[in-house]
């Protein structure tokens, strides 16, 4: 497998000569600085909390529950939301004495606008799907707000993420929403300046609920290029960014800079529809995964910041996690699977059946390299089987244009928080037929009713361990039967400096998003 050069190994490294006052008075604690300058990868394409959940939004809106470093915890609620017995009612109480930016107050009335906007078709919210399963949102006083939910769901806590805006802010359709350049949240920080193309300030609200941060003020500037963030880095340009694992690496320890690694329920893969006549056969899609060295990607793509994976299921789950469902790297046992299915190699040394050559064009986002690396190492490890990869390089357009026909590198863990949200639109039957408004969810078209039922059997249960066999069952019937090649999660690195003089530093498990609003930033507002 071959791992790209890299171009941070011919930066300048300088050399800082700390210089120390004479005389006999001790130094006193230098204060904490109170501005940020941090370096991010892509201009954010929208600030509007009903359109995604997490990243930057969360430093302008908060939720009725957070991300904290040991789960889920209550933020606008006063505590974790808590349902009836049979899981169909949930009820949230909410925090007196909270504010919006704008200066009005928060109630119940801005949590119901916001959760029957995302379920309103005219609004036009990606996240709709999430919330089919919610029949109503209703405020029973100004503090308190009821879920009435169509089937029993025990995931429910996770869904309650959702950044709110002021009331009078919701309506009408996001695309000609003001909340995409203007937010108006209850969270700790406003947006004062956004230079479109290149950076975005942020500055800390003094009337904030729980008290105004000691980080006064964030600058984010957008440098997609990961050799130029790491650069500007090095040149003091800025204070952190996150980077691939192998540019991280190689930064720790220079110019005062330190690596901080969080675990995620991010992970890759790769797509098979079912659409395409070569993947139709479950024994196929097991030699697939059977000829896959995982270990060796995490070992050389992620420079070890990773574990080697078989279902979207990793070990961020705990209880849920099943370590015996997994693929381990035989190809021996693949070459033999695949013969018996009739795949026999061919004079070019590609396998053929009935005249068809085992061949399939692989699509990748280009600007990702470790997409682009791992596409590489599946493609030489599809070779030595007799399979013909063929890379493709798309931008985003072109990959859901092609995504029921043809395999893709793809990314999941959106809200890795419940096994629920890991699981259910990946590989339940419901989604299985392409939808061009949701082309990612079941990207290989996978059906099996087996899986659906201990899905949809887990979404009821209210025992946590029964909940947890459930999903270790199914990740048995996913090495069986699989839908795809999974195959690592990944742990997300980031470079910092001088993070030292604020605490507490919170890691969390994150999600397949990451960026400076996560990694050591992510309870920024909190630090002290």
């Amino acid at each position: 497998m071959r791992i790209p050069t890299l171009l941070v190994a011919a930066v300048t490294v300088f050399t800082v000569t700390a210089c120390q006052a004479s005389g006999t008075t001790s130094p006193q604690p230098a204060e904490p600085e109170t501005a940020l300058r941090l370096a991010e990868t892509n201009e954010y394409e929208t600030l509007n909390p009903l359109e995604y959940t997490f990243s930057i939004t969360s430093k302008f809106y908060d939720s009725l529950v957070a991300v904290g470093a040991d789960g889920l915890e209550p933020e606008l609620a006063t505590e974790m939301p808590v349902s009836n017995a049979d899981l169909t009612e949930w009820t949230v109480h909410l925090r007196d004495g909270v504010t919006f930016s704008d200066g009005s107050a928060f109630d119940s009335d801005d949590v119901v606008a916001a959760y029957q906007a995302v379920l309103d078709p005219a609004t036009a919210s990606p996240l709709r799907g999430n919330y089919e399963l919610v029949n109503s949102v209703r405020a029973s006083d100004s503090s308190t707000v009821v879920f009435d939910l169509a089937t029993p769901y025990a995931g429910f806590p996770v869904l309650l993420t959702l950044g709110i805006p002021a009331a009078e802010t919701v309506g009408g359709s996001i695309l000609d929403s003001p909340l995409a350049r203007e937010p108006v949240g209850t969270g700790p920080y406003t947006l004062t300046n956004w230079q479109q193309g290149t950076s975005m300030t942020l500055t800390a609200r003094d009337d904030y609920w729980a008290g105004k941060p000691l980080i006064e003020q964030i600058y984010i500037g957008f440098v997609s290029d990961e050799n130029a963030r790491a650069q500007r880095l090095l040149s003091g340009d800025f204070d952190g960014a996150q980077l691939s694992s192998l540019v991280a690496n190689q930064l720790n320890g220079q110019q005062g800079l330190e690596t901080f690694v969080n675990p995620s329920g991010d992970y890759r893969g790769i797509t098979l529809p079912e659409s395409q006549p070569i993947f139709q056969d479950p024994n196929v899609r097991i030699a697939l995964n059977l000829g896959t060295d995982r270990q060796t990607m995490v070992d050389g793509i992620l420079a070890g910041h990773g574990q080697a994976i078989s279902t979207p299921i990793t070990p961020s789950f705990g209880a849920a996690y099943n370590a015996d469902a997994a693929f381990g790297y035989n190809p021996q046992q693949a070459a033999a699977l695949l013969d018996a299915a009739g795949w026999t190699p061919g004079s070019d040394g590609v396998r053929a059946k009935d005249g068809m050559r085992f061949s399939f064009e692989l699509m990748y986002f280009a600007e990702d390299t470790v997409r682009r690396d791992l596409a590489q190492a599946f493609a030489s490890d599809m070779a030595k089987l007799g399979i013909e990869v063929q890379l493709l390089a798309v931008d985003r357009p072109q990959a859901k244009q092609r995504l029921a026909t043809t395999a893709f590198v793809f990314g999941g863990g959106d809200v890795p928080y419940d096994p629920d949200t890991q699981l259910y639109t990946t590989v339940h039957s419901s989604f299985a037929d392409f939808d061009p408004n949701d082309p990612y969810s079941n990207a290989s078209q996978y059906r099996n009713p087996a899986v659906d039922a201990l899905l949809d059997q887990a979404r009821a249960e209210a025992d946590p361990d029964a909940r947890a066999a459930d999903y270790q069952q199914l990740q048995m019937l996913l090495v069986v039967d699989p839908p795809s090649v999974t195959l690592f999660a990944l742990d997300h690195t980031y470079v910092a400096r001088n993070l030292d003089q604020y605490s507490p530093i919170e890691h969390v498990v994150e999600p397949h998003e990451h960026g400076i609003a996560w990694g050591p930033w992510w309870n920024v507002a909190s630090w002290r």
